[in-house]
């Protein structure tokens, strides 16, 4: 890396903000058409709580703030040398005795360059009560561009992928923020912080001719798909219509399959989202006396979860440990109408494991992060033993976790 940066702020009447700043950044990582990329950022802030038409709010209103900012950042993260062709050292057969020799095992790029991010987001600040209800609000839209991305080649070029600038992805969202003290006494006092992050990701473009890009071949058919107009972290399979009864065994037969074996859909598609739509967290501090508490809890929701580990402990019996739906929920002549298949001995037909929507939950979850107690010892006691301060503590992470049924 090599870089080169500078910044400029100014500020006028302690109302009117601003923030200028330039960076010029060179990796390595890169091709050797483009190993730099200029990445500005400008930022605007009005403290309108100083102005004159806003002094009767004095009693109440402490700031606020209203702010404006456009900046562009770069991004690095491949591994070295994906720009490059190496060479790979094998031993090849010649005249009946092995030679060393090398070959090529990647395909140059020498044009690959920064994945870029162009971001522009409005927000206020505010701040209440003397400062006893502190509000931050922002809205904010991101353009990534210059993806970078592994691009399928043709089996005839004797690769199987170049590392490539191929794609943009859009993002738009909200964060909030709320802290408040809702009491204040002298023996006690209780504060709150509430985080809540909104997001919407889509993908725009994608190489030439916008085409899918089957990602991460995963375990027994399990793939995430990039589309345009899809989200990242798309989840590609078959979605699993149900369980094939007595009465089609005929119409299971021609697809190979027998009654009590998963009946899918002919054509993959998209089954779900590994990426949450909100996020965030609530914080409660409880102080008496010398005691304090913190209760931490964290939550998730809008987002999908695959469980690629239904491939050995739910459709195929008899092979691993298993989960007890196998036993409860499993088909049989008398019950039917389920999603599970029936239980196989290991030699038998109907041993059916593919990725399919039967394998996705509801990812969404509220998590007990953190809760701690503690205790300060009074000063008065401890400068006896030369001691300044000392306080102990008690306190247990991943306390809990709420989650969906289905998720296990």
């Amino acid at each position: 890396m090599n870089s080169y940066f500078g910044r400029v702020s100014y500020g006028l009447k302690d109302k009117y903000l601003l923030t200028g700043t330039l960076r010029v950044d060179g990796s390595s990582r890169f091709g050797k058409n483009n190993k730099y990329g200029t990445f500005p950022s400008a930022g605007l802030g009005w403290i309108m709580s100083h102005e004159d038409f806003m002094k009767g709010t004095s009693s109440w209103l402490d700031n606020f703030k209203i702010h404006t900012s456009y900046g562009r950042t770069g991004n690095t993260e491949i591994d070295p040398y994906r720009s490059l062709a190496l060479i790979e050292a094998k031993t090849t057969l010649i005249n009946g005795s092995r030679q060393a020799t090398g070959q090529m095992n990647r395909m140059p790029n020498p044009d690959l360059e920064w994945e870029k991010t162009d971001q522009f987001d409005v927000g206020i600040n505010l701040n209440m009560f003397r400062n006893r209800v502190n509000v931050e609000l922002d809205y904010y839209y991101k353009i990534t561009d210059d993806l970078l991305l592994e691009r399928p080649l043709p089996f005839t070029t004797g690769f199987e992928n170049v590392w490539e600038n191929m794609g943009r992805v859009d993002n738009s969202g909200i964060d909030f923020l709320l802290n408040t003290i809702n009491i204040d006494t002298k023996d006690f006092t209780w504060e709150s912080t509430l985080n809540l992050n909104y997001n919407k990701n889509e993908i725009k473009r994608l190489g030439e001719n916008n085409e899918d890009i089957i990602t991460n071949p995963g375990f027994v058919g399990g793939n995430i798909i990039l589309r345009v107009g899809e989200s990242l972290s798309s989840f590609y399979g078959y979605e699993r219509l149900g369980i094939w009864g007595t009465d089609e065994a005929e119409e299971a037969a021609k697809v190979n399959a027998v009654p009590g074996e998963a009946k899918r859909s002919k054509e993959r598609t998209i089954t779900g989202n590994g990426m949450p739509k909100v996020t965030g967290s609530f914080i409660n501090k409880f102080y008496y006396k010398n005691f304090d508490l913190l209760v931490d809890l964290q939550f998730v929701t809008g987002v999908d979860t695959w469980q690629l580990f239904f491939h050995s402990a739910e459709d195929r019996t008899g092979i691993a440990n298993g989960l007890n739906t196998i036993l409860y929920d499993g088909w049989t002549e008398t019950n039917q109408n389920t999603m599970v298949q029936q239980i196989r001995q290991q030699n038998y037909s109907g041993q059916n494991s593919t990725s399919d929507s039967h394998w996705v939950a509801n990812g969404a979850y509220l998590r007990g992060n953190l809760l701690q107690l503690g205790y300060a010892f009074d000063s008065k006691l401890i400068n006896k033993w030369k001691m300044q301060n000392m306080r102990v503590n008690f306190s247990v992470s991943n306390a809990f976790l709420i989650h969906s049924k289905d998720f296990k």
